[in-house]
């Protein structure tokens, strides 16, 4: 035996509010949560960039490069001043 579902419409449209309640309560939450997410993330990175102004190392201005034997020689040959503290470079 098969019986159709009927809906009295004073309930039907209740429920069509309660769906567009329960939908608009939804997409309010999404949008909250993407706004709160960014905002938390604008300002971990104001923190690490203040972070890192305020822990600025020699390293920050330092680079390192491998010389060979001949270029040192050449330096001290041609460059150096064992005179001058700050050699001729």
């Amino acid at each position: 035996m098969q019986y159709i579902c009927e809906i009295p419409e004073d309930r039907n449209a209740d429920r069509r509010v309660f769906g567009l309640a329960a939908g608009s309560i939804a997409v309010f939450i999404y949008l909250f949560s993407v706004v709160y997410f960014d905002y938390i993330w604008c300002v971990q990175m104001s923190k690490f960039v203040d972070f890192d102004v305020k822990t600025i190392t020699a390293g920050d201005y330092t680079i390192e490069f491998e010389l060979n034997k001949g270029h040192y020689k050449h330096f001290k040959e041609n460059y150096w001043d064992e005179t001058n503290p700050m050699g001729e470079v």
